[in-house]
């Protein structure tokens, strides 16, 4: 990390300092004064966690919070306000924004009492939709979908939320070859990053910068695969079985298993189903017509909504 690349930008409503070359990011207010309140700073870190609550490899979870996220190339100690990074790659290595804009920024949204979920969100005018799935579930291939016809990407990986509303956190989207070609777009000319677990992926940018403040989440679709090449219908939750939805959505579930912020998770899962409708939707295994799926949802939401 270089002092000389140390900038305030805006992520999940927090104002972050950070001297990695973050791709993607959206700035912080240079009008809004104010101290950080995450800084990312170069430091030792121990590569495991005593008596961790959570421990899914690559991330471990301390009964305080406290988080170890651990790649091949480094650790991340996450604290509330300080993220400490031990890193044997170049600060701008490709590896680094997809941990960045996924474990890390989930670790701190456990940690500062909001919901993180597995997912990705767009911007429809000016309210938020949450895209959520498990890993291949197409929730990324589909916000290209949204980029490329003018929407706002407001997050992928980690989908942060507080009181109803998604709060921005910028980044790249994260693409697999095949899900980039079904969207138009060439994977030659993107960079390759292999630090996912199931298959290589590469960052891909568009859609306009999102606005740094809450976007009021104006539909839940959680995303499901079918078998066969067409895609499915969308169906609507009732609150409770709502609720449960979104829980399922964590990005680690078993985030529940932390006590002290388990009652605050599901605080959060409750208010946010009983204030935006939360959809079903299955996609074809194979990268299927991700256009229709993205006029479907965008249909859907605004006559739901009314606008």
């Amino acid at each position: 990390m270089s002092d000389d690349l140390i900038l305030d930008i805006y992520a999940c409503g927090w104002r972050m300092r950070t001297g990695l070359p973050l791709p993607g990011t959206i700035a912080w207010p240079r009008l809004v004064p104010g101290r950080p309140d995450v800084a990312f700073v170069a430091g030792s870190v121990d590569g495991e966690l005593p008596s961790p609550v959570v421990d899914v490899g690559t991330v471990q979870i301390a009964a305080d919070g406290a988080a170890l996220v651990r790649f091949e190339a480094g650790y991340f100690l996450v604290g509330r306000d300080r993220v400490t990074c031990d890193l044997g790659v170049m600060p701008d290595s490709p590896e680094l924004a997809p941990i960045v804009f996924g474990n890390i920024l989930a670790c701190l949204g456990l940690q500062h009492g909001k919901l993180p979920l597995h997912g990705s969100a767009v911007a429809i005018d000016g309210r938020a939709i949450l895209l959520l799935g498990r890993a291949g579930a197409g929730k990324s291939a589909l916000a290209a979908a949204f980029a490329l016809a003018g929407l706002s990407v407001l997050a992928d990986e980690a989908a942060v939320v507080s009181e109803a509303c998604c709060l921005p956190a910028g980044g790249p989207l994260h693409l697999a070859d095949d899900m980039l070609t079904a969207a138009g777009l060439d994977p030659a000319a993107l960079a390759q990053c292999a630090c996912f677990s199931d298959l290589a992926k590469r960052p891909w940018q568009g859609g306009p910068t999102p606005d740094p403040r809450p976007y009021p989440i104006a539909a839940v679709v959680c995303l499901g695969k079918r078998e066969t090449g067409a895609l499915g219908q969308p169906s609507r939750l009732k609150p409770p079985e709502a609720a449960g939805a979104i829980l399922n959505q964590l990005f680690w579930r078993d985030m529940l298993r932390v006590s002290a912020f388990e009652a605050g998770l599901r605080r959060e899962a409750a208010i946010l189903a009983s204030a935006a409708p939360v959809y079903t939707l299955s996609l074809p295994q194979t990268p299927g017509p991700l256009v229709e799926a993205a006029a479907l949802i965008s249909n859907l939401v605004c006559a739901a909504a009314g606008f």
